[in-house]
């Protein structure tokens, strides 16, 4: 009896959580050994470039985000920067605490207030930096995804190839 078998989508999921079905019974019915592992690789490979595909989508949207904030970090550092539409930006799209932001980058004469503006931006860094850290993790993520993908694909290509030497090798058997 064939079991089914799972892959995790991503190092965080256990193969059951967020995990793919590679095969079972209702796929096993009718196929020979090596139609069968020619079909789990194929699934296999399908699921991980499916996985390639939604990562390298984070990745852009994780640059696209980091470039939002280099942004905004040389507006708050030049004192340039809208404060409310910083501090939004800062609350909203990075997640940063207000708790952990100045009530302005000015002090009370209007002046730019240096201590507000060092504060901002190294809460703003220490969130880039913790991005940062995600992108490369992602990247490590997505090779690891397409290297398994190609040992798949790998996999599927050997097994035809072995199965037309076999072939090969019975017409041989034959004509002799």
């Amino acid at each position: 009896m064939i079991q089914a078998t799972q892959i995790a989508t991503n190092r965080y999921a256990p193969a059951g959580a967020g995990a793919i079905r590679l095969y079972g019974n209702d796929l096993a019915q009718g196929l020979t050994l090596t139609q069968l592992v020619q079909q789990v690789c194929l699934r296999a490979a399908a699921a991980q470039e499916a996985q390639s595909v939604i990562k390298m989508n984070m990745m852009a949207a994780g640059s696209q985000k980091l470039d939002e904030a280099a942004d905004w970090l040389e507006k708050i550092i030049a004192g340039t920067a809208d404060w409310a539409k910083a501090k939004e930006f800062l609350v909203d799209t990075m997640k940063i605490s207000e708790n952990s932001l100045p009530p302005s980058l000015r002090d009370e004469k209007n002046r730019l207030y240096y201590p507000y503006q060092i504060q901002a931006a190294k809460a703003l860094q220490d969130k880039m930096n913790m991005l940062s850290q995600t992108q490369q993790e992602d990247m490590i993520d997505l090779q690891t995804s397409v290297n398994r993908r190609d040992v798949a694909y790998s996999t599927a290509s050997g097994v035809v190839r072995t199965i037309g030497q076999s072939m090969s090798e019975n017409a041989q058997n034959f004509t002799r």
